[in-house]
C-alpha cells in the first residue's frame, strides 16, 4: 500500500508514504496522479474514484476546499471499498492535524515555503494505521469477526442489565446517551455505514449485531467497539465507584461468563482487555 497527500492545484507531493517498490519515479508518479484527476473533473464534471493501472488499484479522495488529493495503490485483489475507507481514515486525519482551524488552501498559495518537512510527522501516524490493518489482516476473519460482534454484544447486554436492577438509573441513562451522542460525531461513525447501525435506546440498550464484516474495514469497527465499551464501563465506575461496580459484575455473572469464554477470548486476543478492563479500577 502507497499513500500520497498531494497540492491538487500545483500537483506537490505533501506526504508519501510507501510500503512497496514503484518503478517510476515519485515525483513523475504525482504528476501523472494530479494530472489524471484534473482530466477527469474536466472531461466528465467528477475526479476518479477508483482505477486500475499498472497493475495496482488505486484510488483517489478529493478535498476540494482545501486544494487536497488523497490516493492509495495497493494489489488488485485488496477491495476498493476497503481501500478506500482506509484512505479517508487517512484522509480525517490528516485535516484534523493541519487543516482543521485554519484556511489550507489559502495557507498553501500564501503562506506556506514549500518545505514538505511540515508534514514528516504524519508518516508516523500513516505507519500506525499501516500495521494496525497489516495485523488486522493477518487475524481477522470474518468469522473471528462475528465473535468479536458476538462477545460485545453480550458483554453490553449484560452491562445495561445492572442498570434495569437499581433504583437510581436515570442519571446513568442521561450520561449514556450523552456518551453515545458524542461517540457518533467520531469521523469514522460519520463516514462508515456499517458504524451507523450500532443503536441506542434504554428499552433495547446497544445493539451491535447488525454491522456487516464485508462493507466495512473491520480494524476501525473493532477499534470503534472497544473504545464504546470503555466508555459504558468508565461512566458505572465514576457513578458506583470501584468497589460496588465490581460488585455489580459480579451478581451479573459478568466474569462467569469471561473465565467460560477465555480461549476464544485469547484466540482473539481480547482476553487481557476484557479482564483488564472489569478488574482494574
Amino acid at each position: 500500500m502507497n499513500i500520497w497527500v498531494l497540492n491538487s492545484e500545483s500537483g506537490i507531493t505533501l506526504v508519501y508514504q510507501a510500503y512497496r517498490d514503484l518503478v517510476a519515479n515519485e515525483d513523475l508518479v504525482s504528476g501523472l496522479l494530479t494530472a489524471l484527476n484534473h482530466f477527469t473533473v474536466f472531461e466528465f464534471k467528477e475526479g476518479i474514484e477508483s482505477i486500475e493501472m499498472g497493475g495496482l488499484r488505486w484510488v483517489y479522495l478529493e478535498e476540494k476546499e482545501e486544494n487536497l488529493l488523497f490516493v492509495a495503490a495497493d494489489n488488485k485483489d485488496v477491495n476498493a471499498e476497503i481501500l478506500r475507507a482506509r484512505l479517508n481514515i487517512i484522509k480525517q486525519s490528516f485535516i484534523h492535524e493541519y487543516a482543521k482551524d485554519i484556511d489550507f488552501a489559502k495557507f498553501l498559495k500564501d503562506e506556506w515555503n514549500g518545505n514538505i518537512s511540515k508534514f514528516y510527522p504524519f508518516k508516523k501516524i500513516i505507519d500506525e494505521y499501516y500495521h494496525q490493518w497489516k495485523e488486522a489482516e493477518n487475524i481477522s476473519t470474518i468469522a473471528e469477526f462475528f465473535d468479536i460482534l458476538g462477545i460485545f454484544q453480550q458483554i453490553l447486554n449484560m452491562t445495561m442489565n445492572i442498570l434495569s436492577n437499581i433504583k437510581e438509573k436515570e442519571r446513568l441513562y442521561s450520561e449514556l446517551d450523552e456518551m453515545f451522542e458524542e461517540f457518533k460525531k467520531d469521523p469514522n461513525f460519520i463516514e462508515d455505514k456499517e458504524l451507523l447501525k450500532i443503536t441506542f435506546s434504554r428499552d433495547s440498550g446497544f445493539n451491535i449485531i447488525n454491522i456487516n464484516p464485508s462493507g466495512c474495514d473491520m480494524m476501525v469497527v473493532e477499534r470503534s467497539l472497544i473504545a464504546l465499551i470503555k466508555n459504558v464501563i468508565k461512566i458505572l465506575k465514576n457513578r458506583f465507584g470501584p468497589k460496588l461496580t465490581l460488585y455489580y459484575f459480579k451478581t451479573e455473572n459478568i466474569f462467569n461468563y469471561l473465565v467460560n469464554n477465555l480461549i476464544l477470548l485469547k484466540e482473539l486476543n481480547l482476553d487481557k482487555f476484557l479482564l483488564s478492563l472489569f478488574l482494574l479500577e
